[in-house]
């Protein structure tokens, strides 16, 4: 966990300060308790700070990080120096490298979503900083294969990984989701 001190002027969120002092904070939601994306936890100077209200206490406990000092930057207000720690997101470790896979669903929806796109030959599958967690991904038509992209065939489709993704996506199987009328791939 890193550490970071911001000074914050009266009535101004943790947000607005560590962001005014170059601190890079994920806000998603824009600071209107949407996410939990902006979550720290206070290390000192808690007691400049104005109390956390039921609605930010319960958005904690929803992101499984309501523990003691934690608070949504965008939340806390107050004046004066605070010192805020801030989760590093790590890619995870693996031994091996292991296989991203489709389920037949999967792979038989993205089939017919691709030929719909003459040249398509695939999809690109990605992390990108965002969400409560920090990261999200991404499934897209495959546009090019870059020279360092990591290959998958799955069933007659091609999934591209990019090198920084594929920590957090090896070993992970794209399913079909229902959702209402819809159905879309998701990453389970």
């Amino acid at each position: 966990m890193d550490n970071f001190t911001v000074t914050l002027d009266a009535g101004e969120s943790l947000l607005e300060g560590a962001l005014k002092a170059g601190v890079s904070l994920a806000h998603d939601c824009g600071g209107k308790l949407a996410c939990s994306t902006c979550c720290v936890e206070v290390r000192e100077g808690g007691q400049l700070l104005s109390s956390p209200t039921d609605d930010e206490l319960d958005m904690l406990e929803r992101a499984g990080v309501a523990q003691d000092g934690a608070r949504l930057a965008c939340q806390a207000t107050g004046s004066g120096e605070v010192v805020i720690g801030i989760a590093r997101t790590e890619a995870p470790a693996h031994g091996k490298m292991l296989p991203v896979t489709l389920t037949a669903d999967a792979a038989q929806f993205l089939a017919v979503q691709l030929a719909k796109q003459s040249g398509n030959a695939g999809v690109r599958l990605a992390v990108e900083p965002a969400g409560c967690s920090g990261l999200r991904h991404r499934i897209a038509p495959l546009d090019a294969v870059r020279e360092d992209d990591v290959l998958f065939e799955c069933s007659g489709v091609r999934v591209a990984v990019d090198p920084s993704s594929l920590p957090y996506v090896q070993g992970t199987t794209v399913r079909l989701v229902q959702e209402g009328l819809g159905a879309a791939p998701a990453l389970r």
